[in-house]
């Protein structure tokens, strides 16, 4: 990308912070880099203005060649009145009606905050709903039991939903219960979210790496036994990999590499203060690419934020190349801070010596999934788990 040339033509889904404070404002939280706080017992905080919003997203449209998605996250999106969502989709609705072009709405929330009137606005306008939801857990502070209640209701309203399930201990504990609960609803896609866990709270050096990996492992069993109807597609491509490098005996590449999310060329993150981001997760990192208002320009220092996303990092460089993970990983996010990959990188190679443990039934595993993805090729999830195809 030259410095200050047009940008964004490949935008495919566009995220915006609409507030910063969360009423659970969870330790483990990734949004820690972007200044998410915990609600105000008079009120939500500061929220940006619909009209703002409305028309940065109107700016993207306007330069994508793509289908838009346009992603509400936070903070906790559903603590904004009912009153923002309905002048943001009528100033988009005008403007759709006027352009011919579409657009697709998610949103990412907790999911303890369900009000009807919302559940009426978001059908009219066909709302997918990813959730946050970490099982069914004692701690009170986390409103388990309203959480999957309003998830209950979701699925009877005839709403798309994925779910994150975050990577903390008790997350883990509970998912073999988690994805039942997920199959009941007819949820089909969820992921267990671990970049989560290095959030404010840096859970993610508590997480024993062999649970971490017996999970993942129970992850895909529990898929391959459901005939793939609820699934964390990630981990079964491990399996995949598993199969072809070990089993089958495909040479792989061999050299560790950063992993090519096209974070802010296919997908953006606008900040609560119009700044854009390539991504939620380490904005403190890369930097803004620009402001939404100064679309499409892109400063020389935009562009080199965005390059940042897939310059080599030399911890990985180096520490991957003799990992006995390898195999089953082969790709690294370039941004993600070496000091912090102890828990990550010990759970790979635990899992990696679980599958050589359970040889037959991984392959079996592997063998199913490739399976139902040569049928059902368009049984994918969408822009990282948030959407999916139509349910």
């Amino acid at each position: 990308m030259m410095p200050n040339a047009p940008a964004f033509t490949a935008i495919g889904g566009v995220t915006f912070q609409l507030l910063t404070a969360c009423n659970l404002s969870c330790e483990y939280c990734f949004q820690d880099a972007c200044n998410v706080s915990a609600a105000p017992q008079s009120g939500t905080g500061p929220i940006v203005d619909p009209r703002e919003t409305a028309a940065h997203a109107i700016k993207f449209l306007q330069l994508s060649e793509q289908k838009l998605g346009v992603v509400f996250s936070g903070g906790e999106p559903l603590l904004v009145p009912v009153e923002w969502y309905q002048t943001f989709f009528q100033i988009m609705t005008d403007y759709l009606q006027a352009s011919g072009k579409s657009v697709e709405y998610s949103i990412q929330t907790n999911i303890s905050i369900l009000k009807p009137e919302v559940i009426d606005l978001f059908k009219q306008h066909q709302v997918h709903f990813s959730v946050h939801y970490d099982g069914l857990l004692d701690d009170p502070k986390l409103l388990s039991r309203k959480r999957r209640d309003n998830i209950v209701t979701l699925r009877r309203n005839g709403f798309p939903v994925t779910a994150l399930v975050v990577g903390t201990t008790p997350s883990l504990r509970a998912l073999p219960e988690t994805i039942a609960f997920f199959q009941a609803q007819g949820i089909r896609f969820y992921r267990l979210n671990f970049v989560s866990s290095e959030g404010r709270g840096h859970q993610v050096s508590q997480i024993a790496p062999q649970l971490r990996a017996e999970m993942e492992f129970e992850s895909a069993f529990q898929a391959s036994q459901a005939d793939f109807a609820t699934r964390e597609t990630v981990i079964l491509n491990k399996f995949n990999l598993y199969y072809n490098h070990v089993i089958r005996g495909q040479a792989s590449n061999g050299a560790p590499r950063p992993q090519r999310c096209l974070a802010g060329i296919a997908s953006a993150y606008v900040d609560t203060q119009g700044l854009v981001y390539p991504c939620s997760f380490f904005t403190h990192v890369t930097g803004p690419i620009t402001t939404a208002q100064e679309l499409p320009a892109c400063p020389e220092s935009g562009a080199r934020a965005i390059e940042r996303c897939t310059t080599p990092n030399a911890y990985y460089d180096a520490a991957c190349r003799s990992c006995s993970a390898q195999p089953i990983c082969g790709e690294y996010c370039a941004l993600s801070p070496a000091g912090d990959t102890g828990s990550f990188c010990a759970a790979q190679r635990t899992l990696r010596a679980l599958m050589d443990q359970h040889r037959d039934l991984s392959e079996l595993i592997a063998k199913r999934f490739i399976a139902h993805r040569l049928a059902h090729p368009a049984d994918k999830p969408v822009a990282c788990g948030t959407r999916t195809q139509p349910q």
